[in-house]
């Protein structure tokens, strides 16, 4: 290599330094920008918590100081695996701590994130237990198919990167004739240790949810629901019996 080579390469080497130590305050800039624009990351599970059922880890800014030992912001979904339904348009549950937060915010999306559905829910009398239903008008949840659903504490509706929210998975599966229409033709009870018995989760769910209501003073369904809460990773302390 000459000595005007040398001198060249050496030049370049310098160039290129001085122009990294220039553009890299600007690109720090506008990575804070970024994390203070764009809305936050699904929330990690507490605890021994897994993928499944997540829940908040906090509450609303403005709630902080009323906040008490009570159960928090917790999606009833499986805390280790997606929950089951062989319902079209499944039914889905929360349980939503005291909060002066005047609005919520429900989504469902397929695994690839496409929405599918969202809908703003009214939070009154928390806490309390909150329960939407797939409308009729969405198209069917596909057989086999893989489902997200959150359900946010709207904070500050100025700032949305103050959300709390929960996240649950779901998928629909079919059982065979025979075994459906059994299902189908059992008292509610019996029902309801079938469903165990074939994981189906949410249709579970759904229907200690409607006895728990219809039967508040029934202690064996009490009994039921603890149990089958905790049999999904959930606080079983968490009651259907609050007003919805």
């Amino acid at each position: 290599m000459t000595y005007i080579q040398s001198l060249l390469c050496r030049l370049s080497i310098a160039v290129v330094l001085i122009l990294e130590l220039a553009i890299a305050p600007q690109a720090t800039a506008v990575q804070q920008t970024l994390k203070q624009t764009l809305p936050p990351p699904p929330p990690n599970n507490p605890g021994s918590s897994a993928a499944g059922g997540r829940r908040s880890a906090s509450t609303c800014p403005q709630d902080a100081i009323a906040a008490t030992t009570d159960p928090l912001l917790t999606a009833l979904s499986p805390t280790t695996t997606p929950g089951l339904s062989l319902a079209e348009h499944p039914t889905f549950l929360v349980y939503v701590p005291s909060t002066s937060a005047e609005n919520a915010e429900f989504s469902l999306r397929s695994r690839d994130g496409r929405g599918i559905y969202r809908t703003t829910v009214p939070l009154t009398d928390t806490p309390t237990l909150i329960s939407i239903s797939l409308p009729d008008q969405v198209a069917p949840l596909e057989i086999g198919s893989l489902y997200t659903w959150s359900f946010a504490i709207i904070c500050n509706p100025d700032n949305r990167i103050e959300d709390q929210f929960v996240t649950g998975s779901i998928q629909r599966i079919e059982l065979n004739p025979v075994r459906l229409s059994q299902i189908e033709q059992s008292p509610p009870a019996r029902r309801i240790a079938l469903y165990q018995e074939d994981g189906i989760w949410y249709d579970a769910l759904t229907l200690l949810f409607e006895l728990k209501r219809s039967q508040p003073d029934d202690l064996s369904i009490d009994t039921t629901w603890r149990e089958f809460l905790q049999s999904g990773g959930i606080d079983s302390t968490i009651d259907s019996n609050l007003d919805q």
